[in-house]
């Protein structure tokens, strides 16, 4: 598999580099920056940073609000319509070189803890963020540290981080993430298994809590079957009653009455609770549409016979069911005596009427029995409603005063204000309605009445019907009172129950009372709990489990990664009598705290050392250096193709570069691994560049000469370049010993230019082996005039040039060096003359 390499950086408009859009090939072993404070090095790191992961980790750690990093990728200076791009070549493993960019579209925002907004792109097509893996196939580790990449700012978060985000880094590091993931996800069964809920374990919760029953109590959570909860709740509840043991066999249900009563009996005498009870309201269906519709059909059968045969159709069926009659011939009237006056005839008359009258009949029948059921059921409504008010309402008030029930007993009882109010509210209200619902089925009831009285001449169905349908409306109020009444008062008696059983010692009772009631109901809720205890229990048992397995996994790794941080410490501060020990975790309990521990050695063979923590006795140098060796065994087990290092090795630190820059280089070059080094210690570039030349290292420098242009990279080939970085420095010192120093930097690099020029002339004239060593051992005047000839752009470069040799000249030797004016023009119009006449 072809390891990961990157074969070229493009960078612009990223923070130092400016709208010079700087392209640069990297070797595959070994490149190395160089660059001075401020020139760009930080700047490209993070560019690279920002190409893999689309944020850079320095605004996690080092700001204390995010908003100060606000605008802060886009260089300051470029215009608006210049883009923010960084872009890549990466050989991934599969041999295939993809060309990767990201365009900054938003940076970062103030007031938002967003990040920032980009377009990542993957051989000219939008990509998705796990693209990076997928198709490049670069492993990104846990935030913050998520690039192959070690910057100062990032080197120390091991040390300072919390003990959760450095456990969490390390679990990452160690693939451990799934482990973790999976016992997190068993914990958290734990959650998702719902505890039984039911009135029976609420009351068992209560009596718990019972100081006059402790012993009593065990026996029910103890009980092995029914009849022994049953004789602990017997046990209970002489315990309450104080009675002897002669009385403990005693049934239960008595023993239920029995403290049911005392129970009553002891809440009464300090307040009659009982008042508030009140029965439940038995609702009418309120079905008016058969009223209605038999009473529109009465009236219409009605209407369809005659005044004077509804007033006789009674006479007429009375007549036709006289016994011993023949209808068939004439007879005595049986009414008034007349002799032979009951015809046929007049008898088949009779039938005719009450034919004709028969509609009428049946439907006035129908009416009057829809009738009289509505003003039954309208009856029972009005008890129900006269019932189904609290009982202090229906008792006199003398009567209420005389037991105690008192708007201001009940305030000191509750001491809520707000909860007594509101009990009073929906009082009155559920009184009004109450009222209200019995004055409508009144008014209803008469006119029932009405109509039975008189149905040949009664004419008011819709009277009827309304006074009804006022009926249903005063129902559904009252009903809607009745709640709200209900919660009101269930929330007061609660409170005032709780306080009453308080003073009368009695807290509790009624728990006992509902279970002793129902010992079945207790002994299955008690049964359900215990299962869920079980469960619980048995998930506890799995997550230690998975605790221990975990454990001797992450030991394993934790001793593998070790090895590795040792590896490279030793290569980096081998002999040393303090020496790094191992990654561990704090106990072999612990799973968050993971501790770097350190030895302290008297013998040179390191036996018995002192262990301790790394942070309290590492000196700054030796964290670095233990930071770098902890970043590089991860980069080595993660098998990462190319690291990126900004100043891995303190400038201070010269008793350990050497060590660096060969067998740490060196073991890295081994391992296959692409290394870019940004540096601002010119030794250890020198150094490396030199040790490694022939392994295909190259030396590369970063210059910021330009805000506007930014960042520039050049390749050591740009000796010219580096040479007036190196000078930047000194030109504006105060110090005339360090301009004395800077003239004699800008000295050599004005007879660098000329050399070039010459050089550079010459070679355009066919001269291809000309070089600028052809000058070496000769004074400026010697190639000077003919350097200066070459100056044709503008008449005043000749006299330019001729003036800054002239400024500096005085600095090597024992003369006043020159001033900041004269060795910045000298600079300035030497910077202006390169720029114009060498590429």
């Amino acid at each position: 598999m072809t390891p990961l390499r990157i074969n070229s950086i493009s960078i612009q408009g990223f923070r130092s580099f400016g709208k010079s859009k700087q392209s640069v090939a990297l070797s595959p072993t070994i490149s190395v920056f160089w660059g001075g404070n401020s020139q760009g090095k930080t700047s490209l790191t993070e560019a690279v940073e920002f190409l893999l992961t689309g944020q850079i980790a320095r605004r996690e750690m080092l700001a204390s609000a995010k908003d100060e990093f606000s605008e802060a990728l886009r260089n300051a200076h470029v215009e608006n319509a210049l883009p923010t791009v960084v872009e890549a070549e990466i050989i991934c493993h599969d041999g295939q070189v993809r060309r990767v960019s990201r365009t900054l579209i938003e940076d970062y925002q103030r007031g938002s803890a967003a990040g920032c907004n980009t377009r990542l792109e993957i051989d000219g097509v939008v990509a998705k963020e796990s693209d990076i893996e997928l198709v490049l196939g670069l492993r990104l580790s846990h935030e913050p540290l998520r690039a192959p990449i070690l910057a100062q700012h990032t080197l120390g978060y091991l040390f300072s981080a919390s003990p959760t985000d450095r456990a969490t880094y390390f679990r990452a590091v160690l693939d451990t993430q799934e482990l973790e993931d999976f016992r997190t996800a068993v914990a958290g069964l734990a959650g998702q298994v719902k505890a039984p809920t039911s009135q029976e374990l609420t009351d068992l919760g209560t009596i718990d809590a019972m100081k006059s029953i402790a012993l009593e109590t065990i026996l029910l959570r103890t009980a092995n079957d029914i009849d022994g909860l049953k004789s602990g709740l017997s046990s209970c509840c002489n315990t309450l009653l104080e009675r002897d043991g002669s009385t403990s066999s005693a049934d239960l249900s008595d023993l239920c009455q029995d403290l049911d009563a005392e129970l009553t009996r002891r809440r009464s005498l300090a307040f009659p609770i009982t008042l508030f009870s009140y029965e439940a309201f038995a609702r009418w269906n309120g079905d008016i549409a058969t009223v209605t519709d038999a009473s529109s059909g009465f009236l219409t059968e009605r209407s369809k016979v005659a005044e004077e045969t509804q007033r006789l159709v009674g006479l007429f069926q009375a007549a036709l069911q006289i016994p011993g009659h023949d209808h068939n011939r004439d007879q005595d009237c049986p009414l008034c005596g007349a002799t032979n006056s009951l015809t046929a005839a007049r008898i088949a008359y009779i039938k005719t009427q009450t034919e004709a009258a028969r509609s009428y009949t049946d439907s006035e029948i129908a009416f009057s029995s829809a009738v009289k059921a509505v003003d039954a059921l309208l009856a029972a409504l009005e008890t129900s409603a006269t019932r189904g008010l609290p009982a202090f309402a229906n008792t006199l008030a003398y009567a209420r005063k005389k037991k105690g029930f008192t708007i201001a007993a009940i305030s000191t009882l509750a001491d809520d204000d707000a909860l007594v109010a509101s009990w009073l509210t929906e009082t009155r209200t559920v009184w009004r309605r109450s009222r209200a619902l019995s004055r409508c089925i009144k008014i209803a009831r008469q006119c029932i009445e009405e109509a039975l009285a008189d149905t040949a001449t009664w004419n008011a169905a819709d009277v009827l019907h309304y006074r009804l349908s006022q009926v249903v409306v005063a129902q559904e109020a009252l009903e809607e009172a009745t709640l709200a009444y209900s919660a009101a008062a269930q929330a007061l008696t609660a409170v005032l129950k709780l306080s009453v059983d308080q003073s009368a010692n009695i807290l509790g009772w009624d728990a006992l009372v509902r279970l002793s009631g129902h010992p079945e109901s207790l002994w299955t809720a008690i049964r359900s709990a215990s299962l869920h205890a079980k469960k619980l229990k048995d998930l506890e048992r799995a997550v230690t489990e998975i605790d221990v397995a975990n454990g001797k996994v992450v030991d394993q790794k934790f001793s593998d990664l070790s090895d590795g941080v040792r590896h490279w410490w030793e290569l980096l501060r081998p002999d040393e009598a303090t020496f790094f020990d191992g990654v561990q975790r704090r106990s072999s309990k612990s799973r968050r705290i993971i501790d770097l521990k350190v030895g302290l050695a008297v013998a040179d063979d390191r036996s018995n050392p002192k262990v301790r923590d790394a942070v309290a006795v590492l000196s700054q140098s030796q964290l670095h250096c233990l930071g770098l060796s902890i970043f590089l065994a991860r980069a080595i087990k993660e098998q990462a193709g190319f690291i990126i290092l900004d100043d891995p090795v303190l400038s201070s630190d010269d008793d350990y570069r050497p060590n660096f820059t060969s067998s740490v280089l060196e073991a890295l070059t081994k391992a296959g691994v692409q290394v870019i080094i940004a540096t601002q210690d010119h030794a250890s570039w020198k150094d490396i560049g030199h040790r490694w030349d022939h392994n295909g290292a190259i030396q590369l420098q970063l210059i910021r000469a330009d805000p506007l242009l930014g960042t520039e990279i050049r390749s050591q080939g740009d000796a010219l370049a580096t040479m007036m970085a190196k000078a930047a420095p000194m030109v504006k010192s105060t110090d005339p010993l360090v301009r004395k120093e800077g003239a004699q930097r800008v000295r050599e690099a004005i007879e660098r230019f000329a050399k070039m020029i010459v050089v550079q002339h010459r070679i355009s004239n066919g001269e291809p082996l000309a070089s600028i060593t052809d000058y070496d051992g000769k004074n400026f005047s010697e190639y000077g005039p003919a350097a200066m000839a070459l100056l044709t752009n503008d008449p005043s470069h000749r006299g330019k040039l001729r003036a800054a040799h002239s400024y500096v000249t005085p600095g090597p030797h024992d003369d006043t060096p020159p001033s900041v004016g004269e060795l910045k023009t000298a600079y300035g119009d030497l910077r202006s003359l390169k720029g114009m006449y060498l590429p």
